[in-house]
């Protein structure tokens, strides 16, 4: 039953994708199905100067395959990069004046079978070229580069402003009969690790089971197949959520649809340095396809801000939380996977208790929070400070005998200071707390007095006859206001 639904799910999407009246042929035969994606848009790459977004989808096949136009327009260059035979391309765009326009850029043919020139009007399905062999890494097969851009000028600027061209979207989202039986997978981010916990500031990893604490990136590595397997590359689509005493829901990281901008025009090193994690400096260094997952205000678009988000776990309280992460392709594909991670933030709460009573000291009143069940109890000063508080919403109860309790709920996010005055509640004799003035408490004043048992609650209520002191005094006159109709107990008073 389950592997029956994957299936009726899969042809779900399939239909919904495929079906698309607007679509636009592949740029090799069969036209209207799909091919093999070697490498998908979003995916980092490396060229001489650095890593890069790659800003279109590489389509393979053989060398010598032919070459179509998907989409009829101008030609308004044919040229190569690097000066290397492998990078002839062709841009054709929709306009034929130099105003700013759309376009496709087909990349890797064969220079010698190049069929168009500048100026010329090309069809829809009109022969290009053919794709161009020799990739030295059995690991990047021959293919053609598929691309949509924007750009200006004349025939010598496309020519010769290619790091300038803006790169708009992703091809696929464009193209007929997108099929990809291949989910997405992740691997693990660092070590055995499924995904890598760093502290947002001083970008020191939380190895797994060691407990986290402050701001937090999240990284995972993802990858995804379109019917090719020497390599994985980038899924369509990342999301995440944190599920346990406080949560997150669903969050779109990033969706690789957007425009990446140009080589020269610095968005693209941005994009690549707020979607990926790592050193992309290193031309010489195999790209890794770690992804932050928080760099998100969770709109899926990415923005210079995005940079600034993280995992705030200060707004969270101490625990267990599960973090999951969902991989999604262009057909609707997804995976999702799952890694446990404990929260023990400490931020100090400390302050003054203060209170009415004239004989009983500052000392002695307890502070507690109630979340993390840590406490402390106030000194002669009336002091306190409890090092270890968690994070989020705390309930903090101040509590002492024969005086008012003070509750208060606030955001714990950082050393919090709380100060709190308390008032005398209690019954003048009433010596023992119980609510009435009885013979037990002529005998808890004298276990107090004579036999080192515990103090009046509070010592005021112990001083039955108002002199400022408990002694024998206030014995014989809670017996004579008892027995032998003597005044009532009177409440010191300051």
């Amino acid at each position: 039953m389950i592997i029956l639904y994957r299936i009726i799910v899969v042809f779900i999407l399939f239909i919904g994708v495929c079906v698309n009246a607007n679509a636009l042929p592949w740029p090799i035969w069969p036209d209207s199905s799909w091919h093999i994606v070697s490498a998908t848009y979003g995916h980092i790459q490396g060229m001489p100067d650095g890593m890069y977004v790659h800003n279109a989808i590489d389509i393979a096949d053989d060398a010598g395959t032919p070459v179509y136009a998907i989409k009829a327009g101008y030609v308004k260059a044919v040229y190569t990069i690097f000066n290397s035979d492998r990078h002839w391309r062709i841009a054709i765009a929709d306009s034929a004046n130099d105003a700013e326009s759309d376009g496709w850029l087909y990349a890797h043919l064969n220079k010698h079978y190049i069929s168009v020139w500048v100026g010329k009007y090309v069809e829809v399905s009109e022969s290009l070229g053919v794709i161009v062999g020799g990739w030295p890494d059995p690991s990047t097969p021959n293919h053609v580069h598929l691309a949509k851009i924007r750009y200006s000028g004349d025939a010598t600027a496309w020519a010769d402003g290619f790091y300038d061209y803006e790169f708009t979207g992703n091809p696929l989202e464009s193209l007929d009969g997108v099929v990809d039986p291949d989910y997405p997978y992740f691997e693990s981010a660092i070590g055995d690790q499924l995904f890598a916990f760093y502290d947002d500031i001083a970008d020191t990893l939380y190895e797994e089971g060691q407990p986290a604490s402050g701001y937090i990136d999240i990284i995972c590595r993802a990858m995804d197949h379109c019917f090719n397997y020497n390599f994985g590359t980038a899924p369509y689509m990342l999301e995440y959520k944190i599920e346990g005493d406080s949560s997150i829901p669903w969050t779109t990281t990033v969706i690789f649809n957007e425009p990446v901008g140009s080589y020269n025009g610095g968005w693209m090193a941005m994009y690549r340095s707020i979607v990926y994690y790592g050193d992309y400096t290193n031309p010489n260094v195999i790209p890794e396809l770690l992804f932050y997952l928080t760099n998100t205000e969770g709109d899926g678009s990415v923005e210079v801000t995005d940079s600034a988000y993280c995992w705030e776990t200060p707004y969270f309280h101490n625990g267990e939380y599960i973090v999951y992460a969902r991989a999604t392709d262009i057909v609707g594909n997804s995976t999702t996977d799952s890694m446990t991670v404990i929260l023990a933030n400490a931020f100090e709460l400390h302050g003054t208790v203060t209170h009415n009573g004239v004989l009983s000291g500052l000392d002695g009143t307890i502070i507690t929070s109630l979340q993390d069940g840590v406490a402390d109890t106030t000194d002669a000063s009336g002091d306190y400070s409890i090092l270890n508080v968690g994070g989020g919403m705390q309930h903090i109860s101040v509590h002492r005998p024969g005086f008012s309790s003070f509750d208060t709920t606030f955001l714990m996010i950082e050393t919090h200071q709380l100060d709190a005055v308390i008032a005398l509640q209690y019954m003048c004799g009433d010596s023992d707390h119980s609510g009435a003035v009885n013979l037990l408490d002529v005998t808890y004043i004298i276990g107090y007095l004579y036999k080192s048992k515990a103090a009046p609650i509070p010592l005021e209520a112990g001083d039955a006859n108002g002199s400022m002191n408990i002694n024998l005094l206030d014995v014989t006159y809670l017996i004579n206001y008892l027995y032998k109709g003597g005044p009532a107990p009177i409440c010191p008073e300051a």
